[in-house]
């Protein structure tokens, strides 16, 4: 019944031209290895090369793989990865242990989306600078960072031009605690340095506690104000 309601909500969006969205449940794989492994469990699994995690991800994998393939039977436009690969200041694992354990699994969903001529987006809260490249080589069309904790001009240098940044606007500091000029200030900055007129630019926002109302009226002003920045 879910995938039946499914299939009539993506049907309903492609007559009426609009875009039409698969997705797995976030946190699809690094994530789903966390809880049911433990945090501290799964570092020592990856460090000590537990043959028995490979199984575990094989599962994992063939699970997510088959709602990639329902979806993928509904014609949808675009697939969407949702995972938290990052902490505030680095990712969560290296380089090399998200080499040897999660980028192999991400390639083998991605790929069938992109045989089939889908675009593909990933997201992920935290750092994840470190690990752009790698999720880039698997041919990510969208990728959705975070704003400041990446910084604004890092993800300028290494993302702009090299696939659509649908950025994640801070919702730590300038959003909830800063004043209504601030966050005309970092919307403008973003649009600024991210954006072009060849576009390649998405701004998406999430409001949490404590935000203020005033400050999601200055936020909603703020992106109407810049959306034709590069344009008018």
């Amino acid at each position: 019944a879910a995938w039946a309601d499914t299939e009539r909500a993506i049907l309903a969006a492609k007559e009426k031209g609009e875009l039409t969205f698969g997705a797995l449940n976030h946190g699809f794989l690094f994530m789903r290895l966390q809880y049911l492994r433990g945090f501290e469990n799964l570092m020592y699994d990856m460090a000590d090369e537990e043959p028995r995690l490979s199984e575990l991800i094989a599962a994992i994998d063939r699970h997510n793989l088959a709602f990639v393939k329902q979806y993928l039977s509904y014609g949808v436009d675009i697939m969407e990865f949702p995972e938290d690969l990052g902490t505030q200041k680095a990712s969560i694992l290296s380089p090399d242990l998200f080499r040897r354990w999660i980028k192999p699994s991400y390639a083998r969903l991605v790929g069938p989306c992109r045989k089939a001529g889908l675009m593909t987006a990933m997201h992920s809260d935290g750092f994840i600078m470190e690990l752009v490249d790698d999720l880039l080589e698997i041919g990510l069309d969208i990728l959705n960072p975070q704003d400041l904790c990446n910084g604004i001009d890092n993800l300028a240098r290494e993302l702009k031009g090299r696939t659509c940044i649908r950025l994640d606007i801070d919702r730590q500091t300038v959003i909830p605690y800063g004043s209504r000029q601030d966050i005309f200030d970092l919307i403008k900055e973003e649009v600024m340095k991210l954006g072009s007129p060849r576009g390649g630019l998405e701004l998406s926002a999430g409001i949490y506690p404590p935000t203020p109302p005033d400050h999601v009226d200055a936020l909603c002003a703020a992106l109407k104000k810049y959306q034709t920045f590069w344009w008018g």
